[in-house]
């Protein structure tokens, strides 16, 4: 449509825009030309715009743990009233980043009277019901605020006013502009038609024609204040949603159409060809400010959280620096590192003037259900046979405990593996990379023991309860290294035994080297990136001290991607020092069609590549994409060092059907070892989970 107004010299003196139209308004307001503005709708990621949380690549480091530690994605607050939900099913990050974006040519503009073209924004007072016009606010607040969608995107907080999506009571705000001083008003009428009964058949549904509903009946009052030299436009958006945002190509050349039908009565306001290229030279000037270096960097909106901690994490990650010059690229990155904490509902990293010196400005919103925090996980896995198990876990975490930023976590697993544990998570100091860590952990499982084809004969539980102090530092956002030491406790006996068995118990003192390293793009189906983790262990155990038992494992997952299609690489293995200490191989994606714990020594070795073929996406709602692959594995264990040789390595295959659920990965397989056994899978967890 704003192509059809310049093509035909037809000059906008000021805006006034709701919802998805403050984007639109904004966007030329702050001196953007239709050609611009199209290819930021072309090139916007609108899947990662409308995700609940961050690129995982930069999330940070314990956040990428707890990635793939549990699959579950959805984060609850405890209260003192009980579980609570987050204030939207979307993350807002994505879509300020977009937003800053489109507000750049006037980042350092703090009112909207100062743009090109003066502007106001309409909102929704949550509390109070009232039209809030925006005026003595940025641009990037004025359009979050305008177009926070309820139950879509959390509300904004402006001057202590909670404010959501304009459209609830003024859709075309037509009365605003009339007080603002407009002669002739050009409407632009984009509120979706009421659905169609055969559409309310789901939540989904029932909530838009809700929002539908209230649109339309305020359109309605607006509609009535035009005036009969004032022009409607009306582009058909029949079947268009209030979440179609990648329809933008679509509804730029709805919305071009409608303005051109509506040129004979729009033919009246053009100016001479002179007057309008000195009015659009002026509207798409940009306005030149200072280069000065960084004064400070001023944090605003914490109550839990420490400042200094925040500004410490953006001098580290994002290498922003007093006395030094900042760029835009650092300030997205200084956002972006904040907001991968986990511990923001809202971040806005952005430059101030003031007398003259510039500021570096970190203001964030905290997330109002933390900082008690409940995840949940869960694992799943049948062969179709005689293997079948599950395990649920429950997190809680307590963040900032205390000004250094520490974290009490607890975690309980039940199922198969039955599991507490509880560690304390301590910086040293605010922002530090380094810290301490102390953990106490109780666990127990069942394995099973197998002869010659597969066959079980004894089923033990083993239990350990351990208790440590470690010492580490991040490194970064990409990797973590970890010393402890400890004392364990352990115990085997026998569940079903076909002899005579006694109970197996021994405590032993535990030294524990780690360093992992982990870029992946996504933990269920990655597609760019690596993971790569190596430990070390030595356990002095109290009936044989002199020999302690050391050992020493790794693992590398690293997918490579053309198009749709993926090839991951997975290597792994284990090793003991003197042929003591157990590695097991078996189950899905791990030799496929072997029974898991099947092949078990002191040595083992895993090599896998397993490609998959993105198809498409899930139903809105169900998920992400879905795809169908096959996997070729080969690899053995060996019961000695000198055993070991890939004359006798296991090889199998896998083919699968993958499905990125709410739950996690889910695969649907089937699996087979040659000169071994086959399986049907059934399959919840991740190619970096060992059966």
């Amino acid at each position: 449509m704003l192509k059809v107004l310049r093509e035909n010299r037809i000059p906008v003196h000021l805006v006034v825009a709701t919802s998805m139209g403050s984007i639109v308004g904004g966007a030329y307001a702050a001196g953007h030309t239709p050609e611009a503005m199209e290819a930021m709708v072309r090139d916007a990621d609108w899947d990662l715009m409308f995700s609940a949380r961050p690129p995982r690549e930069d999330l940070s480091f314990r956040r990428k743990e707890d990635d793939l530690r549990l699959i579950g994605r959805t984060e609850f607050g405890i209260k003192s009233d009980g579980i609570t939900l987050p204030r939207g099913a979307f993350g807002s990050q994505n879509l300020e980043e977009f937003l800053r974006i489109v507000a750049r040519p006037a980042s350092e503009i703090r009112q909207l009277d100062a743009l090109p073209i003066p502007m106001r924004a309409v909102a929704t007072d949550l509390e109070t019901g009232q039209l809030v016009v925006l005026r003595d606010v940025t641009l990037v607040e004025a359009m979050r605020a305008s177009m926070s969608i309820p139950g879509a995107f959390a509300p904004t907080t402006i001057d202590g006013r909670l404010l959501g999506d304009g459209g609830l009571v003024r859709n075309l705000p037509v009365e605003v502009a009339r007080s603002m001083g407009a002669d002739v008003i050009i409407a632009v009428n984009v509120g979706t038609p009421l659905l169609p009964r055969e559409a309310l058949s789901s939540a989904l549904g029932v909530a838009q024609q809700m929002i539908n509903i209230l649109t339309e009946q305020n359109v309605g009052i607006s509609l009535g204040a035009l005036k009969p030299t004032d022009v409607l436009i009306s582009p058909e958006l029949r079947d268009v949603t209030f979440l179609d945002f990648d329809k933008g190509p679509d509804l730029i050349a709805r919305g071009e159409a409608a303005a051109r039908a509506a040129l004979p009565k729009l033919a009246a306001l053009a100016l001479e060809p002179r007057e309008y290229a000195f009015y659009e030279e002026r509207r798409t000037r940009r306005r030149d400010f200072p280069e000065e270096v960084v004064e400070a960097i001023v944090v605003r909106g914490t109550q839990r959280t420490n400042p200094v901690a925040l500004a410490n994490e953006v001098r580290q990650r994002a290498d922003i620096a007093e006395g030094a010059h900042v760029t835009d690229e650092q300030l997205v990155k200084a956002s972006r590192v904040l907001y991968g904490t986990g511990e923001f509902e809202r971040v806005d990293v952005h430059t101030e003037y003031n007398e003259g010196k510039r500021f570096v400005v970190l203001d964030v919103d905290e997330k109002p259900w933390g900082p008690n925090y409940l995840r949940v996980g869960a694992r799943a896995v049948s062969d179709a046979k005689t293997d079948a198990r599950f395990s649920l876990t429950l997190q809680h975490t307590r963040t900032w405990v205390n000004p250094w930023g520490a974290e009490w976590r607890n975690e309980l697993e039940i199922g198969d593996v039955r599991r507490l544990t509880t560690s304390f998570y301590q910086p040293l100091g605010p922002g530090s990379a380094w810290f301490l860590e102390p953990i106490a952990e109780a666990i127990q499982s069942d394995y099973d023991i197998f002869r010659a084809g597969n066959h079980r004969t004894d089923r033990l539980t083993s239990g350990t309860t351990s208790v440590a102090v470690v010492a580490g530092r991040r490194l970064g956002n990409v990797g973590v290294a970890r010393l402890g030491i400890g004392r364990e406790w352990y115990r085997v006996e026998p569940l079903i035994s076909s002899r005579e068995a006694s109970p197996v118990k021994d405590t032993g003192n535990v030294v524990k080297l780690g360093v992992t390293f982990d870029t992946l793009d996504d933990a269920n189906f990655p597609r760019h990136g690596y993971f790569a983790a190596a430990t070390t262990s030595t356990v002095a155990y109290g009936s044989d001290s002199s020999h302690p038992v050391q050992t020493y494992t790794a693992q590398l997952l690293y997918p490579v991607t053309i198009g749709r299609f993926t090839v991951l690489g997975i290597v792994g293995g284990g090793r003991s020092q003197d042929d003591r200490g157990g590695f097991g191989l078996g189950g899905f994606l791990n030799l496929s069609g072997t029974p898991v714990g099947a092949v078990s020594g002191s040595q083992n070795a895993l090599a896998a590549a397993v490609m998959y073929y993105r198809m498409g996406e899930l139903p809105r709602g169900l998920g992400g994409n879905w795809y169908l692959g096959t996997s070729l594995e080969a690899g053995n264990a060996w019961a000695r060092r000198s055993d070991v040789t890939f004359s006798d390595v296991r090889k199998a295959v896998s083919v699968f059907l993958g499905l990125d659920t709410l739950l996690g990965p889910l695969y649907i397989g089937y699996g087979h070892t040659f000169s071994g056994g086959s399986a049907a899978y059934l399959f919840l967890g991740r190619p970096t989970d060992r059966n």
